[in-house]
């Protein structure tokens, strides 16, 4: 029979399932025992890596491991399965009839048919009796289990092996190690390096604030920076392979790159809250930003505009919150003065600038601006000023607007009137009044007597006149003007005008140089400029004493001058080497505030110094000049005292040190003599007697050789200190003399200083600072007291002028009560105002200022030192 020749099937319950079983039994039978090389291979491993055998491998080398156990697993899997088929059915239905041990293979049976004889109905009935009885059969079919027949194919048990292999590893592991397993199949390869970012923001340079480095650790860190900060940095990224970028609020910036895998970027901050640095596709770290902004300037007049005599006083006060660059001076003509012309025009009207001199990048300004504008064409006219102030943005901020009139010169020369009056007409009107100012010219030019025939003035006043009639254009407006007033100060002041105005001209500008603190070479050069303008105009003004008229209008006017405001050469000499040595010190205020001083002088020098004998005249004019003398001498006498007293308080400070060493040397006898008496304990037995007293013998004879020097150190410094403090003493009894001979009441306080100067000298004499220092103490306050009595005896006499001169001392005493140890004011701190209470340093301040100023200036010169205490020294002296 064929079994492929097949016909329905009877119905047998399970018959399938039965079959499918014994299917799968063959699969088994012919996979496990292929199967098993290939478990254990995988069980090795899984015991090597529990091992922890492949840790240290180097990382290639391990890939390379991993790479030979893949392709040997892979092939021993394809050698082990490469004659295995799956079973077929009629394979499964053999398997079948085996198990069950049914003969004549009854599953065949009924699916056999009949070959012949299908007609035959007796046939085909015992066919059909004949499958009946087959199919009963079919319920007695049973699956067995599986026989893969390892045993037999491994008959020294190999194949445990592998298992107990991986029971120990996992023993010995301490458990199923995840780690170890990921560390197996993972090669060691070094971590790709990371993004290294150094960034940082730059705030401009105006604002003075340091850069801020922005941390990747740090992301909560809020970095506050100013408007038009600029963000700058480089990235080093080798494992990139697109630039990275920088984002601020969502707008990226990419990198620049430099070279490879190294990149930079620089870009502004104007605005923004977050920055966001991206590279290899990731967001590498983030930054929250707040951007401070710069706000406009701020400028009011603190004062209503005051006239100084023939100078303008404009007292103002400016902020802003990252400084100030530049502050500017605006004055406009008011309407009011304008003619009807000039107010319909479309022209802009004419503005005067004036920038004002500013210190650095200073966010509050406190100043006063001094300038004489009498030479304006604008002096003695109504007018409109407002102040600007600018930042480093160029920013502006503006003031409230002030109406004054312009101060003008006064002139005593009638022709000079009328020439400032024909000039203040053609500044009014310059086209209504033109033709009438030419022709004023002309009148004046036809009277030469009136100008006493000075052929300048003369040819000035012709080709003025024949060019203002010809030409209306403003520059030739501008230049008359400035004729009819060079004309004016001619006729006035006659040729040393020019030279004083050089003076002035050359003070405002040291003035300025030094608000807007410049270096050191500039400001020798305008002090040497001034020196050069100062002996000019004395040169000119000696020239000009030679007409006997013009000397004797001089000494009129020098008659009827205060006594007391005596003015020569040589105190204006004095007060320029003041100004030169106070710049040259670093002390710039003290010094604009002595060039002040020179601008009031110079208004009274001209006819002080024209009368050399002045003084002498004025002595004869009675009780007036005697009491002019007297302040004079009273003043004296008041500084002589107040010298005292400060040399006095040198000393004391001298024995206050001295005092203070002899201390702290007994102190260190004291614990050497300790440590020794415990080293002399320490040692025993004859020989150590001995050495003890060989060591106290040296000892004694050290001790006693370091007591001499030290008693004759003293002993010098005692004789020396006693000499000075006697050579002062000896001065303050000359004082307690002249006093007596000027008819003044000696003070009990200064005898009573006198004899405190006594005993500190003996207790100089006998070695002992510590004594001395008290005696001197007491010496001082005495002097201090004498200086009080003293003002009230002057006070009491009532002189002219010595009200002045004594409220001039008593506010010297007040102010020194509120002053810190360094001598500055309480309460002028930060960005306080300075009042400008500071009176000019006396020559003791000004030698020491000096000595420091030396000092700082050779410790910059030692490369020895450390570099913060250099830092620091530069810091300090980039002031001066």
């Amino acid at each position: 029979m064929d079994a492929s020749q097949t016909t329905p099937t009877l119905a047998a319950p399970g018959l399938a399932r039965k079959i499918g079983l014994a299917r799968a039994t063959l699969a088994w039978e012919g996979l496990w025992p292929r199967f098993v090389p290939l478990l254990s291979f995988v069980a090795l491993f899984v015991a090597a890596a529990h091992l922890d055998l492949f840790a240290g491998l180097d990382p290639w080398v391990h890939t390379g491991i991993l790479a030979a156990i893949a392709i040997a697993f892979a092939g021993l899997a394809w050698w082990r399965l490469r004659d295995f088929s799956w079973p077929t059915r009629e394979a499964s239905i053999r398997r079948l009839e085996r198990d069950s041990d049914i003969p004549h293979r009854p599953l065949v049976a009924v699916q056999d048919h009949l070959a012949a004889g299908n007609a035959d109905p007796m046939a085909v009935a015992l066919w059909q009796a004949h499958r009946r009885r087959e199919a009963e059969r079919l319920a007695g079919l049973s699956n067995r289990p599986a026989h893969p027949g390892l045993a037999s194919l491994d008959k020294w048990a190999l194949r445990f092996v592998p298992l107990l292999a991986l029971v120990v590893a996992i023993a010995v592991a301490g458990g199923w190690r995840s780690d170890r397993m990921a560390a197996a199949v993972t090669p060691a390869f070094p971590p790709p390096p990371p993004v290294v970012a150094n960034l940082w923001i730059a705030p401009p340079a105006y604002t003075g604030k340091p850069p801020v480095y922005l941390d990747m650790a740090d992301p909560d860190k809020v970095l506050r920076v100013p408007v038009g900060s600029k963000i700058a940095g480089f990235v080093d990224d080798v494992r990139g392979r697109k630039p990275p970028q920088l984002s601020i609020d969502g707008k990226a910036t990419e990198f620049s790159t430099v070279s490879k895998g190294k990149y930079q970027v620089e870009e502004v901050i104007t605005e923004g809250k977050q920055i966001t640095l991206q590279a290899r596709g990731d967001e590498q770290a983030r930054w929250k930003l707040h951007v401070i902004p710069d706000l406009a300037p701020t400028i009011e007049f603190t004062r209503p505009i005051g006239v100084d005599k023939w100078s303008t006083k404009i007292e103002y006060l400016a902020g802003d919150d990252f400084g100030i660059t530049g502050v500017q001076l605006q004055m406009r003509l008011h309407g009011s003065v304008l003619g009807d012309d000039a107010l319909s025009s479309d022209e802009e009207p004419e503005v005067l600038r004036v920038d004002l001199p500013v210190a650095g990048n200073a966010k509050k300004i406190s100043d006063t601006f001094v300038r004489d504008l009498t030479s304006h064409p604008w002096a003695g006219l109504k007018v409109t000023v407002m102040l600007f102030a600018t930042d480093a943005l160029g920013q502006k901020g503006r003031s409230s607007v002030e109406t004054f009139l312009l101060p003008e010169r006064v002139f005593n020369d009638p022709t000079a009137r009328a020439l400032i009056v024909l000039r203040k007409a053609l500044t009014r009107d310059p086209k209504g009044y033109r033709i009438d100012v030419a022709d004023g010219m002309r009148l004046i030019h036809g009277q030469p007597s009136s100008y006493r025939e000075d052929p300048v003035v003369q040819l000035g006043l012709r080709i003025g006149s024949v060019r203002l009639a010809q030409n209306d254009n403003k520059e030739t407006i501008d230049d008359t003007q400035k004729l009819l007033w060079d004309l004016a100060m001619r006729l006035e002041s006659g040729a040393t005008s020019d030279a004083e105005r050089a003076v002035e001209q050359a003070r405002q500008q040291l003035q300025d140089a030094m608000q807007r603190q410049a270096g050191d070479e500039e400001i020798e050069k305008l002090i040497q400029q001034l020196y050069d303008a100062m002996a000019r105009w004395q040169r000119e003004l000696a020239e000009k004493m030679k007409d006997p008229d013009e000397r004797r209008r001089m000494e009129e006017q020098a008659e009827k001058m205060d006594p007391n405001n005596t003015i020569t050469g040589d105190d204006l000499q004095k007060m320029l080497d003041k100004i030169r040595e106070m710049a040259k010190n670093g002390q710039r205020e003290e010094a604009k505030r002595m060039l002040e001083e020179l601008r009031k002088m110079m208004e009274n020098a001209t006819p002080m110094m024209a009368n050399p004998n002045g003084q002498q005249q004025r002595q004869q004019q009675g009780q007036r000049g005697q009491q002019g003398q007297g302040n004079q001498q009273g003043r004296e006498m008041m500084n002589q005292l107040d010298q005292l007293s400060r040399r006095q308080n040198q000393l004391l400070g001298e024995s206050e040190r001295e005092g203070r060493q002899q201390q702290g040397q007994r102190g260190q006898q004291g614990q050497q003599g300790q440590r020794g008496q415990q080293g002399q304990q320490g040692q025993q037995g004859q020989q150590g007697q001995q050495g003890q007293q060989g060591q106290r013998g040296q000892q004694g004879q050290q001790g006693q050789q370091g007591q001499g020097q030290q008693g004759q150190g003293q002993g010098q410094w005692g004789d020396q200190q006693r000499g000075q403090q006697e050579g002062l003493r000896g001065r303050l009894g000359e004082f307690m003399q002249k006093l007596d001979e000027n008819g003044l009441q000696m003070p009990e306080s200064l005898g009573r200083a006198e004899r405190s100067m006594r005993e500190a000298e003996e207790a100089l004499r006998r070695g002992d600072p510590r004594e001395a220092s008290r005696a001197q103490r007491r010496a001082l306050d005495n002097l201090q007291q004498g200086m009080g009595d003293m003002a009230e005896q002057l006070r009491q006499q009532r002189g002219p002028g010595n009200n002045q001169d004594i409220a001039e001392i008593e506010e010297r005493e007040r102010r020194s009560e509120d002053r810190d140890p360094l001598g500055r004011s309480d309460g002028n701190y930060g960005d306080a105002i300075d009042s400008g209470s500071d009176k000019v340093p006396l020559e003791l301040d000004r030698q020491r200022s000096r000595e420091i100023l030396d000092e700082l200036r050779r410790r910059a010169g030692d490369q020895l030192r450390p570099k913060e205490e250099l830092d620091y020294i530069d810091r300090l002296l980039k002031t001066y």
